[in-house]
C-alpha cells in the first residue's frame, strides 16, 4: 500500500534513500576486500557475519520503504527489475541465513560458508552502486551539460576496475610473498585488458586466491568490450538525445536500441555456455591424455576463460609450453577454437546464428520465406579471418619450419597454425616466443596488430578496419568512385576512420618503442619493438624482457595496454568535443603525393 505523501516530500525521501543505498554499497565494497585480501580468523570472523546482515537489513529497508514511497509501485517496480529482485534474495538470505550458511559450507572445499556468503552480499552492493550512480549521472548537470560519452564511461569503468584488481592483488592472501605495487597494477591492467603480458609469474608469485582474483578480471575485463557499453548504454539510453542513440547503435552494431537488455543478457549467457563448454572440453582432453587430477577442474576453467577472453594467462610458469602438455593436440585444438571464437565478434555470431537458425527451419518446412542472409560487415570479417588464418599459417611455416629449424610442438604445421592463432591477441605460446625465428616474429608483429574483430574479446586494430584499407586500395589501385563489397557500397568516412585507425596505432606505437628504447637502451630494439606492439595489441606474447624492465617502463606498457585496449580512436575522441559543422567549405587545392 502506498504511503500517502507529497510530491516534494517523496523527492526529499528518494534523495536520502539514493545516500543510503551508495554508502551501503560503498560499505560492501570494503567488505568484499577484506573478505577476499584477509583470512577471516578470530575477531574479524565474528565481525563479518554481523556486518554482512547489517548491510542486507539496511539494504532490504531502504528498497521496502523506496517502493512504498512511488505514486506507481507496479510501473516502479517493472522499471527496477534487478533491484527488486536483489531485494527478494536479500530478504530470502536474511530470513534463511543460517541454513544457507550450512548448506554452502557442506558443498564448499576452498571458501568458507561465511565468505561466499559476504562475497555475494558485496557483490549485489556493488551492482547497486553502479546502477545508482548511473541513475545520479544521467540526472547530473555534467551529463546533461557535457553529455558524458560512452566512450568515456568506459574509459572510467575499466580504469575502476582496475584499480580494485590491483588492491585485491596486494592483500595477504592474494600472493605467496607479497609483490610491489607497481606489479600489482601491471599485473592487474593486464588481465583486465586481457593481455597476458606479466611482470611476475602468475604460478609461483599468486595463491589460488590470487588466481581467482587474475581470473575475475580477466572474465570481466573480456566481457567489457562486448557488454560494458551495451550496459551503460542500457541505463542511458532513457537520458540521452536522439542523436546520441544513433550514435551508440552504431557503436554497439545493434540496430534497435530497445533490445539492448536482451542483447547483454544473450552475450553474458553465450559467453558463460562457452567457456563452460570449453572447460570440459579442455579437462576431457587432459585426463584422457593421463594428467593428474590434482587441481585439473580450476585448471580447465582458468584456460577456458583465458583463451575465450584472448587473455594469454596461465597458471603454468612457462605457460603452454610447459613440459607437461608437450604435444598435446587436443588440447591445443580446443584452445585455438575458442580464441577463434572469443575473437570473432558477437556481431557476426548473432548474424551467423540468426541465419542457420531461419535456414534450419525453412529446410524443416517450418518457414516458408527466403530466410535473412549475412551481412556484408559478417562476410568482412569472416572472410579478413579465414585469410589472415590460413595466409598466417602458410608464412609462418615457411618462415619457422622451411627456411628454418623453429621449435615445434606436434606437428610442424599444427604448430604454425597455432602460432597465426594465438597471435591475433590471444597471447598463449606452445614453444618459447624468444626462440622465433626473426622473420617469424617480424610477421607475428602483423598479426599481432591486426588483431580481431569489432565487439569481441580481441584487441588490435581489428580485421574491418585491415579489410577496410584494402578495399579503399583496390578502389584508388583500379580507379573506382566507391569502396565495394559484396553487392554494397562503403560510406568515405569508414574508409576515412579505417584510415584514422591505422595511423594513429602505428603512431602509438612508435611512441611506445621509443620510451621503451629510451629506458633500456641495454635491450635489444626488435624485442621492445614486439613487446610495444604486443601491449598495444592486447597479445601477450613476450621474448623475455617484461621481467626485465624498470618500474617507468612498466609503467609505459600499462598506458600502452589501457590504451590499446581502448583504441586509441576512441580513447583521443571521448576527450575532444565535436564541434558544430561550419556553414561553408573551403576553395580546394592540391598537394603533390608522387
Amino acid at each position: 500500500m502506498r504511503l500517502p505523501i507529497s510530491d516534494e516530500r517523496r523527492e526529499l525521501i528518494t534523495r536520502t534513500l539514493n545516500c543510503v543505498t551508495a554508502l551501503c554499497g560503498l560499505a560492501a565494497l570494503a567488505l568484499l576486500v577484506v573478505v577476499v585480501g584477509w583470512p577471516l580468523e578470530g575477531e574479524l570472523r565474528l565481525l563479518v557475519r554481523p556486518a554482512g546482515t547489517a548491510l542486507l537489513a539496511v539494504f532490504v529497508a531502504q528498497e521496502v520503504m523506496r517502493l512504498l514511497v512511488q505514486a506507481h509501485m507496479w510501473r516502479y517496480a517493472k522499471s527496477r527489475f534487478l533491484e527488486m529482485t536483489l531485494a527478494l534474495a536479500a530478504g530470502v538470505e536474511l530470513l534463511f541465513g543460517e541454513p544457507i550458511l550450512r548448506w554452502l559450507g557442506e558443498r564448499s572445499q576452498d571458501w568458507p560458508a561465511s565468505t561466499v556468503t559476504v562475497l555475494y552480499l558485496a557483490g549485489t552492493q556493488l551492482t547497486l552502486v553502479l546502477l545508482v550512480g548511473l541513475r545520479m549521472l544521467r540526472r547530473s548537470s555534467l551529463l546533461s551539460g557535457r553529455r558524458l560519452s560512452p566512450g568515456m564511461v568506459f574509459i572510467l569503468s575499466f580504469a575502476l576496475l582496475i584499480g580494485l584488481g590491483a588492491l585485491l592483488l596486494k592483500t595477504p592472501q592474494a600472493t605467496t610473498g607479497g609483490i610491489g605495487w607497481i606489479d600489482a597494477v601491471f599485473t592487474s591492467t593486464s588481465a583486465v585488458c586481457v593481455t597476458g603480458l606479466i611482470t611476475v609469474d602468475t604460478a609461483t608469485a599468486f595463491t589460488r586466491q590470487g588466481q581467482w582474483i587474475i581470473l575475475g578480471l580477466i572474465q570481466v575485463g573480456g566481457l567489457g568490450v562486448m557488454t560494458i557499453t551495451y550496459f551503460f548504454a542500457y541505463f542511458f539510453a532513457g537520458g540521452v538525445t536522439l542523436r546520441s542513440r544513433i550514435a551508440l547503435q552504431d557503436l554497439l552494431s545493434e540496430e534497435n536500441l530497445g533490445h539492448i537488455g536482451t542483447v547483454l543478457g544473450v552475450i553474458v549467457g553465450f559467453t558463460l555456455l562457452i567457456e563452460l563448454a570449453g572447460a570440459i572440453a579442455l579437462h576431457t582432453a587432459l585426463v584422457a591424455g593421463g594428467m593428474p587430477a590434482d587441481g585439473l577442474v580450476f585448471f580447465s576453467i582458468f584456460h577456458s576463460v583465458s583463451a575465450f577472453c584472448n587473455a594469454g594467462f596461465s597458471t603454468l610458469g612457462a605457460g603452454l609450453a610447459d613440459p607437461s602438455l608437450e604435444g598435446r593436440v587436443g588440447f591445443f585444438s580446443v584452445i585455438m577454437l575458442l580464441i577463434v571464437l572469443g575473437g570473432i565478434g558477437f556481431p557476426v555470431m548473432k548474424n551467423v546464428w540468426i541465419v542457420l537458425g531461419a535456414r534450419l527451419r525453412r529446410a524443416l518446412g517450418l518457414r516458408a520465406a527466403m530466410p535473412p542472409r549475412l551481412t556484408a560487415n559478417s562476410r568482412i570479417v569472416l572472410a579478413t579471418t579465414g585469410i589472415l588464418l590460413a595466409g598466417g599459417t602458410a608464412v609462418i611455416w615457411l618462415t619457422e619450419f622451411v627456411f628454418g629449424e623453429g621449435a615445434a610442438n606436434g606437428p610442424s604445421l599444427f604448430t604454425a597454425l597455432f602460432h597465426s592463432v594465438t597471435a591475433r591477441t590471444a597471447g598463449f605460446n606452445i614453444t618459447p616466443v624468444e626462440g622465433l625465428l626473426p622473420a617469424t616474429a617480424a610477421f607475428m608483429m602483423f598479426l599481432m596488430f591486426v588483431g580481431g574483430s569489432p565487439s569481441s574479446t580481441a584487441g588490435g586494430i581489428k580485421t574491418t578496419t585491415l579489410a577496410v584499407a584494402a578495399l579503399a586500395l583496390r578502389r584508388v589501385l583500379l580507379g573506382r568512385v566507391d569502396i565495394e563489397a559484396y553487392g554494397r557500397r562503403l560510406a568515405e568516412d569508414v574508409a576515412n576512420r579505417a584510415l584514422a585507425i591505422i595511423l594513429l596505432a602505428v603512431g602509438f606505437i612508435t611512441i611506445i618503442t621509443i620510451a621503451l628504447c629510451a629506458l633500456h637502451p641495454e635491450l635489444s630494439p626488435a624485442d621492445l619493438t614486439f613487446e610495444a606492439v604486443s601491449a598495444v595489441g592486447t597479445v601477450g606474447l613476450s621474448r623475455g624482457v617484461t621481467g626485465q624492465l624498470g618500474d617507468a617502463a612498466k609503467l609505459v606498457l600499462v598506458a600502452g595496454m589501457f590504451i590499446g585496449r581502448i583504441g586509441v580512436l576512441l580513447f583521443l575522441l571521448s576527450f575532444i568535443r565535436r564541434r558544430a559543422p561550419a556553414g561553408y567549405r573551403l576553395p580546394e587545392t592540391s598537394v603533390v603525393l608522387t
